[in-house]
């Protein structure tokens, strides 16, 4: 049995036989891990503990690119090592396209195999910097009002004071005080940064990172009528 921790590894493969080689050999080094036959098993778990992917390439019920593609769209961008089997190098080549950390042709060692996990367990995510990002935006954001919330969503729309104002039923005066206060809770310097603050958050809210195309219009600074 092997408890889930800070550092789990996910073991996804539809042979019995090598995930349970595989899951004593990282409980004999002491790196908790859980096994899997199928990818939509793996995926119905996945969470905060969890560390790494270990994948096989082929599974019963998908791809390991399509599980890649499917963990990114849940919002869980951990770092994945692909078994591929020997001389398979399209494979290979197509996991890492996919967004594989790293991958492991079979068969091979259970030094070679551990090397390779810890590699993995100390790679930090690509996503790793993006979801951050989102995680402050959300954070700064979170110290508006509704009123300001409202206002600041105009502004990332491109519009400009008078049209806000009208829009809200509130006075252009009122518009500037209410900019001039999101500027300071967000520590935003301009309208540009703004519209990023804002994109960082809808990404992170979105859960798909890995794709998600940006929809923030361009924004431009104009000054106010």
């Amino acid at each position: 049995m092997f408890t889930q921790t800070a550092c789990l590894v996910h073991i996804v493969d539809g042979d019995l036989l090598l995930r349970s080689t595989l899951a004593r050999a990282l409980g004999a080094v002491g790196i908790a891990c859980r096994v899997h036959s199928t990818g939509a098993d793996a995926l119905s778990v996945l969470g905060t503990g969890s560390a790494c992917l270990v994948v096989r390439n082929e599974l019963p019920d998908m791809t390991a690119q399509e599980l890649i593609a499917e963990a990114g769209l849940h919002g869980h961008d951990l770092p994945v090592l692909v078994i591929t089997d020997h001389g398979d190098v399209d494979a290979a080549v197509s996991a890492m396209k996919a967004g594989a950390t790293d991958c492991l042709a079979h068969p091979f060692t259970t030094a070679t195999f551990l090397d390779r996990v810890r590699a993995c367990l100390a790679t930090e995510s690509p996503y790793a910097e993006q979801r951050d990002r989102g995680r402050d935006a959300v954070r700064r954001l979170a110290l508006l009002s509704r009123r300001e919330a409202e206002v600041l969503r105009l502004i990332v729309e491109g519009k400009q004071s008078k049209t806000i104002a009208w829009d809200l039923g509130i006075s252009i005066k009122t518009v500037e005080v209410h900019r001039a206060r999101i500027m300071e809770k967000t520590g935003c310097r301009s309208i540009v940064g703004l519209g990023r603050l804002w994109e960082a958050a809808e990404m992170l809210r979105a859960h798909s990172i890995p794709r998600l195309t940006p929809m923030m219009p361009v924004l431009v600074e104009v000054a106010a009528p």
